[in-house]
């Protein structure tokens, strides 16, 4: 009886050994199982801050031109530089600025003589000319008058010829004598006649050559007075030579130095202190009241969330100045895209870098999930979390499911693949490393 006894209580303590094993064993199972936390996928948009660094460029660039021939004795800014009204941009070489004046002057004071010379010349060929015009009238005019005179004393002579008519009865010798001294006066008439027409003939001729010597004096005289006689080139090199002595005594005055006219940025200088320049620029620059343009690159993967027309936001390295600008064109090359924004004037004056930032919300997606829920096993992936039988009876497992990416920021990925539903449980967190058909329990 005591044996049975004791073979019962030996039962018992198995049976109840066997009890706490087990419990021990599930609570150690349960205990080492990965902790999880799911969500089901919702329908939402993605919103992405795309932030690029990129250039500020000017547009139709100014530029200073050189003085030809003048030597550079100091290059006062260099590229990138800022410049106000009046800065000092470069100097040139006083003492030859000083020859190269004296030279000049020296030219233009035997011009300005020769052309004196010239002018008194023509003034007084052009006073003889007249005087000769004036002798020519006076003497022809007298002969004329002395001719007419006689003309007139032959008349009244013939006149009183006429009256003096023999008698009737007068010898024919007479009468002879008379015929002849009337012949003689009408001979005489004529001749005179002829004389005054001769000399009124002589008197136009000489005139219009008098008045051709008079108009080409005048002409002469105001084409010297004019400087007419130089001929376009020779008008136009006097022109130059005055414009460089005013432009050479103003640089003189001021020192040599050269002063930007207005405030700008300088983007290129071509030139070099001990050089002489040339016609062409020596230097370049962008001023305030220019406009510049911004240029970034962007990603292929960007160009889907940025477009021509969207509003963007510019900020510049180093300054507080913020502005709101519209994307004016996007071109792809080699890969990528240069977006341009054309800045109103005045904005990013004195600055070569900026930053754009652009808020770009996509299209409302069936399937978002927190960007932790992805892991990657060779692609895209997710865990989504099953029920299953176990030692447990009913387990909670997961499974890793493939999808493909369509959207993401830092916060939120869609995703799409034809076994996706709004009812599945999609693992976010997990406190260990998850291996496809493991056995976890939720995170309380």
């Amino acid at each position: 009886m005591g044996s049975k006894k004791k073979l019962w209580q030996g039962f018992v303590f198995f049976l109840a050994a066997m009890l706490v094993m087990t419990y021990v064993s599930r609570m150690v199972y349960v205990s080492r199982m990965p902790r999880v936390k799911w969500n089901n996928p919702t329908s939402a948009s993605i919103r992405n801050r795309i932030t690029a660094e990129g250039t500020v460029e000017a547009v139709n660039a100014q530029a200073v031109i050189g003085l030809d021939g003048l030597l550079v004795e100091k290059v006062c800014v260099a590229a990138g530089d800022r410049m106000e009204t009046g800065t000092v941009l470069y100097e040139v070489n006083r003492e030859d600025l000083l020859a190269q004046l004296s030279e000049l002057r020296a030219q233009e004071e035997a011009w300005q003589k020769q052309e004196q010379a010239k002018r008194r010349e023509a003034a007084t060929n052009t006073t003889r000319a007249q005087e000769d015009y004036d002798t020519n009238v006076i003497e022809l005019d007298r002969k004329i008058a002395e001719e007419t005179k006689k003309l007139e004393e032959l008349m009244e002579d013939l006149d009183t010829h006429m009256f003096r008519i023999p008698e009737e009865d007068a010898s024919d010798e007479i009468w002879i004598a008379w015929a002849d001294e009337r012949l003689r006066f009408d001979r005489d008439i004529a001749e005179k006649k002829r004389m005054i027409e001769d000399i009124q003939l002589e008197k136009e001729k000489r005139l219009r050559e008098a008045d051709r010597e008079l108009e080409d004096a005048r002409r002469a005289q105001s084409a010297a007075e004019s400087g007419l006689e130089l001929g376009a080139s020779g008008v136009s090199q006097v022109r130059q030579r005055q414009e460089r002595i005013a432009l050479l005594t103003e640089l003189s005055e001021s020192g040599g130095k050269v002063t930007a006219a207005c405030a700008g940025d300088v983007l290129e200088v071509m030139m070099q202190s001990g050089t002489r320049m040339g016609q062409d620029a020596v230097l370049r620059y962008a001023d305030d009241a220019g406009s510049r343009i911004f240029r970034t690159v962007i990603s292929q993967e960007q160009k889907g969330m940025v477009h021509t027309g969207d509003m963007v936001q510019l900020t510049f390295p180093g300054s507080a100045e913020e502005t709101s600008e519209t994307i004016d064109s996007i071109v792809q090359e080699n890969g990528s895209y240069t977006v341009t924004i054309r800045l109103e004037p005045g904005v990013g004056a004195g600055r070569t870098e900026g930053v754009m930032e652009l808020d770009a919300t996509s299209e409302i997606y069936d399937f978002v999930i927190p960007i932790k829920a992805l892991h990657n096993d060779g692609g895209n992936a997710i865990y989504v979390l099953e029920e299953k039988e176990g030692i447990l009876g009913t387990e909670l497992c997961v499974r890793s499911m493939t999808v493909r990416l369509l959207d993401k920021n830092e916060d939120y990925a869609a995703i799409a693949d034809e076994l996706l539903s709004g009812d599945m449980k999609i693992v976010t967190d997990c406190d260990q490393e998850l291996q496809n058909g493991d056995v976890v329990k939720e995170w309380e």
